[in-house]
């Protein structure tokens, strides 16, 4: 029956009969064979076969520095090696010490060979499956990884972001209260600046009143009335020398005016 996958076969063997032999063999069971191995591992790298169907030279068994380099590189370490090996036992088990995957005596048989073959095939694809999709669990893996360490990221990005944002409400919370702070401290030294201006406003308003009433009256100041123009003069006079240079013209008038009340009525009752 032809082999409808086309598993590509390489085979290594120095005696013309025997591999010309196995070719025939495997190419009309359906497999693609080559027989370019004469650069060693650069030509198993191009062909990339499934199986390696080695046979051994002895005595010096140069095939096996080929199996080594297969089964020690990255690349080829999974293609599968069956070694035809000339004698009994000992020497099968030699190559799989070696590292073949199966070993046949010669001469051979070709229905064992082909289903040695058919079993390191199938085999080989539940392994290369296997793998793949491990592989593909992996990468699986590392983007859900990449996933969650983004999602960590972006979470710490926001959390650093809100955290700012809380200083920045905080910092501009405290400086406006600073601020009204500032603003009602100097609300309440205008409001009391404004009551005392008041307050002397009202004291000269009230004094101004005062001597325009003794400007007024033309009787003589009785005992009682002299004494209150005195404590006027006294405030007056004290009331100027704390008052603003701009208040002091009035609160002299209003001086003047009450001395003259009480200077003036003296003379006006002396000369009567």
């Amino acid at each position: 029956m032809k082999n409808s996958n086309s598993e590509r076969l390489l085979v290594v063997e120095r005696d013309d009969a025997l591999r010309s032999t196995v070719v025939t063999l495997l190419r009309d069971a359906g497999y693609e064979v080559s027989t370019d191995y004469h650069d060693g591992m650069k030509s198993v790298l191009a062909f990339n076969p499934d199986v390696v169907i080695l046979g051994a030279n002895p005595p010096q068994f140069d095939c096996c520095d080929l199996l080594s380099e297969i089964k020690g590189s990255e690349q080829t370490r999974n293609i599968r090696v069956v070694m035809l090996s000339p004698g009994a036992s000992v020497e099968r088990t030699r190559g799989l010490d070696l590292g073949a995957d199966d070993a046949l005596s010669l001469p051979f048989d070709p229905h064992e060979l082909l289903s040695r073959l058919r079993w390191q095939l199938r085999d080989k694809r539940t392994a290369d499956s296997l793998r793949q999709r491990t592989q593909s669990e992996d990468e699986n893996r590392k983007a859900a990884q990449q996933v969650v360490t983004a999602v960590n990221e972006e979470r710490r990005t926001l959390r650093v972001g809100g955290l700012v944002a809380l200083a920045v409400l905080l910092i501009g919370g405290v400086a406006f209260l600073l601020s009204y702070r500032r603003t009602q401290q100097q609300n309440t030294r205008v409001y009391a600046a404004i009551t005392r201006l008041q307050s002397g406003v009202f004291t000269q308003q009230q004094l101004l009143a005062l001597a325009e009433n003794a400007q007024h009256d033309l009787s003589p100041p009785t005992p009682s009335e002299k004494a209150q123009l005195q404590s006027q003069t006294r405030e007056l006079r004290s009331e100027i020398g704390r008052s603003q240079p701009e208040n002091g013209g009035v609160l002299r008038s209003q001086l003047s005016a009450v001395e003259d009340r009480r200077q003036g009525r003296a003379d006006h009752h002396s000369s009567l």
